[in-house]
């Protein structure tokens, strides 16, 4: 069971800011045992999922379902779109990088910090990338203040709910207003919900029911919340259909592999899951969160299954020192020394890193 997890954060690179940070990688070199950099489901794959692929390993000598058909049946009913407005790619990454590709922006606006993904989906398109500077005194929180923001020749926009790093959602209210605005002037706008499947308003939060809009892109993924980083599983849903036609052009054939495929049919069947990872993640980070406060380690709201916190202390040193991973976001843009981001895991864990953390602090 670690091992496997171990594969997964492997094969999971980002890039942030002028710096590569590979998922797992001071693993291996400073012998860590306990992972808190990451941001996947603290309850591991799906058991009924390891299962299903077990059963169907003779199919992994078959090239996939190009069209991916069961999977976005299986997707269109869970989620209540239409069958023919998902494309499935390879990760979520993948579905960002076909956007921006069948675009071709030429100006972004991306908020900081943000995920590091949308840059790199960004830089084969030469487009020019403005930033719009979240503030710390505000909790991060993206508002209508963005409206004043957006550049008038702005071709894209990626906005996340739950936010990576900050663990902030964006209200349903704001996103309609932003969409509203990007529809008036053709701008497209990305709708990164990754991390939203971590709320229990999922429903009311998400943008997938506005897929009518010619300038709406959602994109969401099994990656985080079914803990299937090493599988590259993900999908968008589009009301555009030049667009999503565009996108399956660009596609690589065969992206989606076929254990990816099963893996996907079977973790939607798999309702439990979700209501147990909810309650898990909600509990722990209520706990953490009264934690770090008594130590004085300021805690930023969050709704996703993580936590951005402050400190003084090189919390990232000392606890690598103990042998705990957490994420340094000193080369996120937007953000600065001190700032670390801390995945919420399970209670065992999570009371390690508590125990660890106090002899720390001493």
């Amino acid at each position: 069971m670690q091992i496997w997890r171990i594969c997964i954060l492997l094969d999971n690179e980002t890039i942030t800011g002028d710096v590569a940070y590979k998922h797992g990688g001071d693993i291996y070199s400073n012998n860590v045992k306990y992972d808190f950099s990451v941001n996947t489901n603290p309850l591991g794959i799906p058991e009924t999922v390891k299962i299903k692929l077990t059963e169907n390993i003779d199919l992994f000598e078959k090239y996939p379902d190009m069209e991916c058909s069961k999977l976005r049946m299986a997707i269109s009913e869970k989620e209540n779109i239409p069958k023919e407005n998902i494309l499935c790619g390879n990760g979520a990454s993948e579905i960002f990088k076909l956007v921006t590709n069948a675009i071709m922006p030429k100006k972004a606006l991306v908020t900081a910090p943000a995920f590091s993904g949308y840059r790199y989906a960004l830089y084969g398109t030469n487009a020019k990338i403005e930033y719009y500077y979240l503030e710390e005194e505000k909790d991060f929180v993206i508002d209508t203040r963005i409206l004043d923001k957006i550049p008038l020749d702005c071709d894209i926009i990626f906005l996340c709910s739950p936010c990576n790093p900050t663990g902030r959602i964006i209200s349903k209210e704001v996103f309609m207003k932003v969409l509203a605005y990007c529809e008036k002037n053709s701008i497209y706008l990305i709708a990164d919900e990754c991390f939203l499947g971590f709320v229990p308003d999922y429903e009311l939060l998400s943008m997938k029911s506005e897929i009518y809009s010619n300038y709406l892109i959602v994109v969401n993924a099994f990656t985080k919340l079914y803990a299937m980083a090493g599988l590259r599983l993900g999908w968008c849903v589009c009301g555009n259909k030049w667009l999503l036609a565009r996108m399956k052009q660009l596609q690589t054939e065969w992206s989606v592999s076929v254990a990816a495929q099963i893996a996907g049919v079977s973790a939607l069947e798999d309702k439990d899951y979700v209501v147990q990872t909810r309650e898990l993640v909600a509990s722990e980070r209520t706990r953490m969160t009264k934690y770090f406060a008594t130590k004085g380690i300021k805690v930023f709201p969050s709704d996703a299954n993580f936590l951005l916190v402050k400190s003084g202390i090189n919390l990232y040193e000392k606890l690598l020192e103990k042998q705990i991973l957490i994420r340094n976001c000193n080369n996120f843009i937007g953000l600065a020394d001190g700032f670390y981001r801390i995945a919420v895991r399970s209670q065992e864990e999570n009371s390690i890193l508590i125990n660890i953390l106090e002899m720390c602090l001493e």
